[in-house]
């Protein structure tokens, strides 16, 4: 290319008419030639602005990219302050000593006495509706009391049962109900089964002409439930009651 460029100077100098060609095309060749360097140059000032901006693209966007993480205030740290052991109990096992409770205690009734553990006073069942009619015969009604052995104390039992101013005990009649009379002793003498018994009071009569029979049936009978008894003296205010109540007798 040197040996051209040399031959071309020649020649031009020996031809005249191409001096201005040769000229002028050396002109373009050297303002190609500094075309080319200033485009060059410029486009390595751009090329290096462009690394430079490309890495000012990159720092910022590393920048930009990366996240920001906004930590939470520290928070208050609460120290545990141990608890103390329990205190220690006895294990012991506790035995449950019963109480005594006061329970009521319910005593059933006693059994009610019968046969000859039993005291009795008589009343008397009518046999027949006719008043006129003396037909009627001592009936048993248990007191429900115990006898005690003392002939003269449950005969003194029985005749106080029987002196109630209660005309009837369910079917049975008592004739003396109208009257006022009372015991006032009973002796028994065991040796002898005699029985001594003092009545006071007042004996008052129904009108009716078979109740002074009835009394006397009914007063006898209560007496003579203790076989122990063989002899009977009674009184009603210092009187024979026997007499008091005789048939016949003046009324």
């Amino acid at each position: 290319m040197a040996n051209n460029s040399m031959r071309t100077i020649e020649h031009t100098r020996t031809d005249p008419r191409f001096n201005w060609l040769n000229a002028l095309f050396m002109i373009l060749v050297v303002m190609i030639v500094a075309g080319c360097s200033t485009a060059a140059s410029e486009t390595g000032v751009a090329v290096s602005m462009a690394a430079s901006d490309v890495t000012k693209a990159e720092s910022i966007s590393t920048q930009t990219m990366t996240p920001t993480i906004s930590l939470p205030p520290p928070t208050a740290t609460v120290a545990h302050t141990p608890s103390p052991p329990p205190p220690r109990t006895s294990t012991a096992t506790l035995t449950e000593i019963p109480t005594s409770t006061n329970t009521p205690t319910v005593t059933p009734p006693p059994p009610t006495p019968s046969g000859e553990e039993a005291i009795y006073f008589y009343a008397i069942l009518n046999k027949s509706d006719d008043p006129k009619q003396c037909d009627y015969i001592a009936v048993a009604i248990n007191t429900g009391i115990w006898r005690t052995g003392d002939v003269a104390a449950d005969l003194k039992t029985a005749l106080r049962s029987m002196f109630v101013k209660r005309q009837y005990f369910g079917a049975l009649y008592n004739p003396a109900y109208l009257s006022n009379i009372s015991v006032q002793s009973v002796d028994f003498k065991s040796f002898t089964g005699e029985i001594s018994i003092r009545l006071a009071g007042t004996y008052v009569r129904s009108g009716d002409s078979c109740d002074d029979g009835r009394v006397r049936a009914q007063i006898w009978s209560t007496i003579r439930q203790f076989p122990e008894v063989k002899t009977i003296d009674i009184l009603l205010n210092g009187n024979l009651l026997g007499d008091i109540l005789a048939p016949g007798r003046k009324r």
